[in-house]
């Protein structure tokens, strides 16, 4: 091995080479994922009916304001996750019960697919009746057919498996479908200029023409996996593979008085993992090389918990190790698992704005139990000058 091979980056992608394939290697074995892969991506007549999912995810609706915030901006930031961000519907449910409107909401990844309905105006409800609606071939498009292409030209005009160009329809077709500029809650999503290697936010206010499909796109497309997206001349991707936390509209603007962060795919409370030890444990050398892999988008999103401060409350939708591996493409291919994730990300959401009301209570009781010993102590003062 040679010294130009062993610098601090190379020696990163070396680690993320060795959880790449563990990952290759989970697929291969994993004969359910490969099933359901290619019963999404290539459907057989009679053998592969669509199944519908019961859309009913929800208990009847129950009012549970959070009078601390009321009044207050509120914006959500969401972290990218893949299928897993599905929960967000979940999420807004309970922010819905709640009382809560977000002011502004900043997504990534996957989770600009269903952030992008919140925006738009559609209930919780609406949302799961759209979502779970959906067939494979609405929102997946592998160009098996161009691949033999693309392989024997040396991968020339290849920057994805799939288009995403099922997806843009999908949204375009919706009678809510609107440019961004028009959404009932101003949205932005960060995307990656993979020709000048710089991240941008694109949305309501800097992108107000785009509409909901395009950004949707834009924010999907992974390298090798989804194309990317052409836009004044230049290729853009999914800017959760850069930053998966995209806190830096709300980090900038003065007015949010409180920031919800909605995470998918990081550790709970953005923490990393406990993995002393490593080098004593058979394979320990993969649990370091998933803690190197992470380490970066985990810093960038404590940097965004610090300059937030108490202004952040940090919603563990769901368990993100839920999407390690094969998951991470099975949760979006696999539908069947989504009504039990949004009731998921229902469930966590509902939990940490109890504890926002349970504080809230506290405080009061503190304030009205200070008040009668002070009016006491005023009584005894006043005596005591009187004698």
């Amino acid at each position: 091995m040679t010294l130009d091979v062993i610098d601090p980056y190379s020696l990163q992608r070396t680690f993320e080479r060795v959880n790449r394939l563990r990952h290759v290697t989970a697929v291969s074995a994993d004969i359910g994922f490969l099933r359901r892969a290619r019963q999404a991506t290539l459907p057989l007549p009679l053998i592969d009916r669509p199944q519908a999912l019961d859309g009913h995810v929800f208990k009847p609706f129950v009012a549970r304001p959070v009078k601390a915030l009321r009044g207050k901006r509120v914006a959500i930031v969401a972290t990218a996750g893949s299928g897993g961000c599905v929960a967000l519907i979940g999420v807004a449910r309970a922010f819905e019960e709640a009382g809560i409107r977000p002011a502004l909401i900043s997504c990534c990844s996957g989770s600009t697919i269903w952030g992008s309905m919140w925006a738009a105006g559609l209930s919780a409800q609406q949302m799961a009746d759209f979502s779970l609606s959906w067939r494979p071939e609405d929102y997946l498009d592998i160009q098996w057919h161009r691949l033999p292409r693309f392989l024997l030209s040396a991968l020339r005009d290849f920057s994805g498996l799939a288009k995403g160009a099922a997806l843009e329809r999908l949204f375009d077709s919706q009678a809510w479908s609107r440019p961004v500029g028009e959404l009932e809650i101003p949205l932005m999503t960060i995307v990656y200029n993979m020709d000048l290697g710089d991240i941008e936010y694109l949305g309501s206010a800097s992108a107000p023409e785009a509409t909901i499909g395009q950004l949707i796109r834009m924010s999907v497309a992974l390298p090798l996996f989804v194309e990317s997206v052409e836009m004044d001349g230049h290729l853009y991707v999914d800017g959760g593979i850069i930053d998966p936390f995209p806190a830096e509209p709300v980090i900038a603007d003065p007015s949010i008085d409180h920031v919800f962060g909605v995470n998918f795919m990081l550790p709970a409370q953005f923490q990393p993992e406990e993995v002393t030890g490593w080098q004593t444990h058979p394979l320990g050398l993969m649990k370091a090389s998933r803690q190197l892999e992470q380490g970066n988008h985990l810093e960038l999103a404590r940097r965004s918990q610090r300059q937030l401060g108490e202004r952040l409350t940090v919603i563990d939708a769901i368990d993100y190790t839920l999407l390690r591996g094969v998951s991470f493409y099975d949760l979006f291919i696999d539908r069947r698992r989504w009504p039990e994730l949004i009731r998921l990300g229902y469930r966590n959401a509902r939990r940490m704005l109890d504890g926002l009301r349970d504080s809230e209570r506290s405080r009061r009781r503190a304030g009205n139990s200070v008040r009668p010993r002070a009016r006491r102590a005023q009584l005894r003062s006043a005596s005591s000058r009187a004698a």
